[in-house]
């Protein structure tokens, strides 16, 4: 247990971190376009659904958690021009209907690691844990 108490400076400083990551943003690859694509920093809500949807660890429901966060943490993926183009009735399905499996998986786990530079997170490695 720590000793010493947290001063209002701590607190304010952390409260503003943590702000800051609210509204960050990240670029991520995406092999088959040969661009990047932007997302937001998923919420904590968002994180916890996602962990409540794969907690069965099917590969299916883990599929559809990662479709829904990519599609949560991209607003480009919500234009309802591109839906109209890619003849989805039901938003959440862009995903599924731009990416293969591999990609929704890879770019699901750069997502829940949003904030690690490192990638040795690989997708596979995440799917075989899970």
């Amino acid at each position: 247990m720590a000793e010493k108490k947290a001063t209002l400076e701590q607190l304010i400083k952390k409260k503003l971190e943590k702000d800051g990551k609210r509204n960050a943003t990240k670029e991520i690859y995406v092999k088959s376009l040969d661009a990047d694509i932007t997302v937001n920093n998923p919420s904590d809500t968002q994180r916890i659904e996602f962990a409540d949807k794969t907690k069965s660890n099917s590969y299916v429901d883990m599929m559809e958690a990662y479709s829904k966060l990519i599609y949560d943490c991209c607003p480009m993926l919500h234009s309802k021009e591109l839906q109209k183009e890619i003849e989805v009735s039901y938003p959440y399905d862009t995903v599924k209907a731009i990416f293969d499996t591999d990609e929704i998986a890879e770019i699901g786990v750069k997502v829940l690691n949003f904030f690690d530079d490192e990638e040795e997170n690989d997708a596979e490695e995440h799917l075989k844990n899970s």
